[in-house]
């Protein structure tokens, strides 16, 4: 059986409402910021795997810029929307993983649930899920 990738963005959605029971703000954060992490990841294997169903050989390297790219030099609009959408996501996804003095909070994990959920919805109009 498959690994349902939808599954990350639901945990996204839990991480941030379970958040409110940690006292300490550093653990807060952690799951904010895992939040972002997980609804980038959630939507990229998605789109990546709908590339795969389409016959796209995926490359071992730089996979995440090549899915990217994909959308992005789509001539079909909402392909293209995709792939710019993906782009904001996986740049929260690079802050939220890697800079230690990023302001995260529960507003900026929030807006990235919202824009994977816009990307969810985007990729089942091309059929993709």
């Amino acid at each position: 059986m498959s690994f349902d990738w939808q599954s990350y963005i639901s945990l996204a959605k839990e991480l941030i409402k379970h958040s409110s029971l940690y006292q300490n703000d550093s653990m807060q954060e952690a799951c904010y910021r895992s939040a972002i992490s997980r609804s980038y990841y959630g939507v990229f294997c998605i789109a990546r795997n709908f590339l795969k169903k389409k016959g796209i050989s995926i490359p071992k390297t730089d996979t995440h810029k090549f899915v990217r790219e994909k959308y992005m030099n789509s001539s079909i609009k909402i392909e293209k929307k995709i792939g710019e959408n993906l782009g904001r996501l996986w740049r929260e996804r690079k802050v939220s993983d890697y800079e230690d003095t990023a302001d995260i909070d529960i507003k900026r994990s929030e807006t990235a649930i919202k824009l994977a959920k816009r990307v969810l919805k985007s990729l089942k109009q091309i059929r993709a899920i």
